[in-house]
């Protein structure tokens, strides 16, 4: 799914990790791009992620998630997903569309 279909519903997504920003940029470019912002948690080493209660302190990384917040900064749907192949971009959408 291409980003548009979100930005049709004024959805901006952004990638997060605790990865430095070259390591990100490798990382995007061995996909071939990747179509959104991704943003660094890398120092303080997963504050964000933490502040979102996702950072997994055994593996020291942010667990795989999605986290829809409004433009009130409230989080409005939240949900960790074992693999990046159980996220399914379709029911994100639904989900947005639906608040």
């Amino acid at each position: 799914m291409h980003n548009t279909a979100f930005e049709e519903v004024d959805t901006q997504v952004l990638g997060i990790s605790c990865d430095s920003k070259p390591a990100q940029t490798a990382f995007s470019g061995s996909l071939g791009g990747i179509p959104y912002p991704i943003l660094s948690d890398f120092y303080p080493h997963g504050k964000v992620s933490s502040s979102y209660g996702l950072f997994d302190e055994n593996r020291g990384t942010p667990q795989r998630a999605i986290v829809v917040v409004d433009k009130k900064g409230v989080i409005q749907f939240s949900n960790i997903y074992r693999a990046a192949t159980d996220l399914n971009p379709i029911d994100v959408l639904n989900t947005i569309k639906a608040l």
